[in-house]
């Protein structure tokens, strides 16, 4: 079946964007929250796979990103406040929206999204089958606290919804400048030169976010990875981390490991793949038929 655009209207009517791949008489839903800087419509081989097995795939657009772009919340920007809790507040409502008839419901997220689901999983792993986490990371309490400061000096400085070059430079482009010889200023995301021109070429994606969403996001993360928060979630709840060891973004896998170290000293359900040549997209690197021929086996075994 043709992939769908949805739309689901938040609570304070903001509309999101859904991506769906339907179907037929599906053994299972998952719902893929995507990265920083993307879209839920670039997952179309993860939805066709998903579709092809009997699962049913949504990816909603978080504000600011895709199709849910509007006054409050323009490119790049999640909200002028309280910006992570109404991302939330949408990811939640889009699981109640789309919850099956059978089957198991599945969160699952990619690099912000990982963040993203992880938090929402907190808040609802009863309703949930398993836990997706891919590309993601993981630091220190004190290197949140200390990135919420400079997060926040930088929203002062230039403005909830402006730019913060410092953040810039700390991120993105020094994660660009970790490839040798790179032939573009994305080539950290994938091996896979064609992917790396299609996400240049593709205006919903490479884009800036606000020191606002920055801030949303880094000054959420030390609560959401906190052992407080981590205790919501069922220890028999399955987790399935997914990642590429040449990632800038967790340090080579170092962060990728860091969070598999906590998961596991809280007891969880957890399986792992490691990809060795891969690098932060991993559904969109050389890797991604041997990333989403794990995930199915892992789906088939809930």
């Amino acid at each position: 079946m043709s992939k769908q655009l949805l739309s689901i209207t938040a609570t304070d009517n903001h509309v999101i964007g859904v991506h769906h791949w339907p179907a037929q008489d599906a053994a299972g839903t998952l719902v893929w929250l995507h990265g920083m800087a993307e879209h839920g419509g670039r997952y179309d081989a993860l939805g066709e796979t998903l579709s092809e097995h009997g699962w049913n795939l949504y990816c909603p657009d978080h504000r600011g990103h895709g199709t849910s772009i509007d006054d409050n919340a323009p490119q790049g920007h999640f909200a002028d406040e309280d910006g992570w809790d109404k991302v939330i507040g949408d990811i939640l409502q889009v699981l109640e929206q789309v919850k099956p008839d059978r089957g198991p419901l599945v969160l699952g997220g990619h690099s912000m999204g990982s963040f993203l689901a992880l938090a929402a999983a907190e808040q609802a792993a009863e309703q949930l089958g398993g836990l997706v986490l891919c590309g993601s990371d993981s630091h220190s309490p004190w290197f949140y606290r200390a990135m919420t400061l400079l997060m926040g000096w930088q929203r002062r400085r230039h403005g909830v919804r402006g730019h913060s070059p410092l953040v810039h430079k700390m991120t993105f482009e020094t994660w660009a400048a970790s490839i040798a010889d790179a032939r573009t200023e994305f080539d950290w995301l994938s091996t896979d030169q064609d992917q790396v021109d299609a996400y240049i070429a593709d205006p919903a994606c490479g884009f800036e976010c606000t020191t606002g969403t920055w801030l949303a996001l880094i000054s959420a993360l030390a609560q959401v990875q906190s052992s407080e928060q981590l205790a919501r979630l069922p220890s028999l709840l399955p987790i399935l981390l997914l990642g590429g060891r040449q990632d800038p973004m967790s340090n080579k896998g170092k962060g990728m490991d860091r969070l598999e170290q906590i998961l596991k000293r809280r007891h969880q359900h957890l399986e792992r793949l490691d990809c060795p040549s891969g690098r932060h997209e991993i559904l969109n690197d050389y890797c991604a038929p041997e990333v989403r021929q794990t995930l199915l086996q892992w789906l088939a075994n809930l």
